[in-house]
């Protein structure tokens, strides 16, 4: 977290704040909070579940998606859903400075942190806008076909209408190439279909968050070394604890945010009796030790 931000006075009365001004209270809440977030770096482009601004600005998730909303047609900001990642425009030119020679410091920190942000679809777009005040030379490219800057956010229904729109495609993806990988993708699809699927979480946006399991699962896999099935189990285990003892506002976390966010890694409730139970999901026989 960091100790200060800095936020100018023309952040009132400069072209875009008049403008988050005509666009209401909630843009104008909206919009500091992200220039003061705890959760922001220096780049302000940074990831931010909406559930978070959500909790911390007071304004639930109607006025908090309101005035996200008023904002990035204000100009002030940008969101991805898929990424769950927001990119303040100017906030880096604030926080950071303009036009530092190339020697500066600050330059170098901006680098290593632009290096090290996750995938997400403004990497480009933020390259294009500091790299000369930066002296950035590395531009980095989204990986995944993102479908680039949101302008507003995504209904529950259109979610849902992707969900159907995946279910009714389901038997085309088994004519797809075979993958490279050493992991059969239908064993990834099992765990996420019969163990984290129904571990709690709400059932929305399914086809965000395959991708983001089998994505979470390959990296895990890496320094552990084991199958879907262990992964599955590993998060629904934390679904369960942390719905168990109700965690704030975890019983309206999406699927697709849970594994973004890696929210398994936050610190777990204090319930030595429901870390130490073992949870009993309906595992296919395939999946079971010998």
């Amino acid at each position: 977290m960091r100790d200060y931000a800095t936020v100018s006075p023309q952040f009132w009365l400069g072209k875009t704040g008049r403008e988050l001004r005509n666009a209401g209270a909630e843009a104008q809440v909206v919009a500091f909070y992200l220039m003061t977030s705890p959760h922001a770096n220096m780049l302000g482009l940074y990831y931010l579940p909406v559930l978070y601004l959500a909790h911390e600005t007071g304004l639930g998730l109607e006025g908090a998606s309101k005035g996200l909303k008023r904002a990035i047609e204000a100009g002030f900001c940008s969101y991805d859903e898929q990424s769950e990642m927001v990119w303040v425009h100017e906030m880096a030119a604030y926080q950071v400075g303009r036009s530092l020679k190339p020697g500066d410091n600050r330059c170098a920190g901006v680098r290593n942190e632009y290096a090290s942000l996750p995938e997400n679809p403004f990497l480009p777009d933020f390259f294009a806008r500091y790299q000369d005040d930066f002296h950035i030379v590395i531009k980095r490219e989204s990986e995944r076909g993102f479908k680039g800057a949101s302008k507003g956010l995504t209904s529950q229904d259109q979610d849902q209408e992707q969900d159907q729109e995946q279910n009714k495609n389901k038997s085309d993806s088994k004519n797809a190439p075979n993958r490279t990988d050493d992991d059969p993708s239908d064993e990834i699809q099992l765990a996420f279909e019969k163990i984290f699927w129904p571990a709690g979480l709400r059932k929305i946006a399914k086809v965000k968050a395959l991708p983001a399991f089998e994505k979470k699962y390959r990296v895990w896999k890496k320094f552990n070394n084991g199958p879907p099935d262990a992964f599955a189990r590993m998060l629904a285990d934390d679904i369960q604890l942390r719905l168990s003892t109700k965690v704030f506002g975890f019983d309206k976390l999406l699927p697709a945010s849970y594994l973004n966010g890696e929210r398994w890694n936050d610190e777990r409730p204090g319930s030595d009796s429901m870390a130490s139970e073992s949870m009993d999901y309906d595992i296919p026989d395939g999946f079971r030790g010998g």
